[in-house]
């Protein structure tokens, strides 16, 4: 039996699902995009096996004639080679379709499309790998949580464009201040995180508080007030606030959520 009225069922289904949870629209592409070539790739292999399966069969077909007697069978030779080979052409380039659509489904699961930062899923794995090599070796790892203030406000009343040219800000202020090894990731509409390895707490403060200074520069410039937006960014570090990468994950992101300040931006660390 097919898989693919299964697989045709399932995609349109996924079109009109109301997850219990929030997704964004980036992480819905790739779910579309995985099911619809899951549909096209299996809509070709069937259409291949059946010509396949035909060509096999008008082949046996003849050869038993043959066999038994009726020298007057046409095997069909050539149109059955032809089309074999034409198989093989379809093969090799849905072959190559399917690796070129991987790859760009791979980059978009790495990656904020607008931002050129990486994505939430990426920044935790990546958290948990630098924790795990800074208890090995015994060394800090800290890392920030950054939430825009009055992000949505913004938007609404600004437009989009504005808002997109805020975020771009945003990361590029960011990725300025990595460091060799460091990591940033948009991981919501309006929230960013960075890794410090080998970074302690004070250090971390330290260039926590130049990123605040230029965003606010920024700000001033585009001539948005305190009043319209504010960033609040938490730190955390290995081993003082956590033993594992959730546990620091979680504590810069309750710091910078837990208090709101009108008008202010402002870095918790403790």
């Amino acid at each position: 039996m097919s898989v693919l009225p299964l697989l045709v069922g399932v995609y349109i289904a996924s079109l009109f699902i109301t997850y219990p949870f929030r997704v964004s629209p980036d992480i819905l592409l790739k779910i579309n995009l995985v099911m619809l070539s899951s549909v096209i790739l299996s809509f070709a292999g069937y259409k291949i096996t059946i010509q396949m399966v035909s060509s096999i069969t008008n082949l046996s077909r003849a050869a038993g004639k043959i066999a038994s007697g009726d020298l007057m069978a046409d095997p069909s030779a050539g149109q059955e080679a032809e089309e074999l080979e034409a198989l093989s052409a379809s093969l090799k380039a849905i072959s190559k379709s399917a690796r070129e659509l991987l790859e760009k489904v791979e980059r978009l699961s790495l990656k904020d499309r607008l931002t050129g930062l990486y994505n939430a899923s990426y920044i935790r794995e990546r958290l948990g790998e630098e924790i795990g090599r800074a208890v090995y070796y015994q060394r800090p790892c800290s890392f920030a949580y950054l939430v825009v203030e009055h992000a949505e406000a913004y938007e609404a009343r600004e437009g989009r464009a504005a808002w997109e040219e805020v975020l771009k800000a945003v990361a590029g202020i960011l990725s300025g201040h990595l460091g060799e090894f460091g990591r940033a990731a948009r991981i919501s509409g309006y929230e960013f995180t960075w890794i410090l390895p080998d970074t302690n707490k004070k250090k971390a403060i330290e260039i926590v508080e130049r990123i605040r200074l230029e965003l606010q520069k920024f700000f001033d410039k585009r001539g948005i007030s305190p009043e319209a937006l504010g960033v609040s960014v938490g730190i955390s570090e290995n081993p003082l606030d956590g033993g594992d990468a959730n546990a620091i994950y979680f504590k810069a992101q309750d710091r910078a959520r837990a208090v709101k300040i009108p008008a202010q931006s402002r870095v918790e660390a403790f």
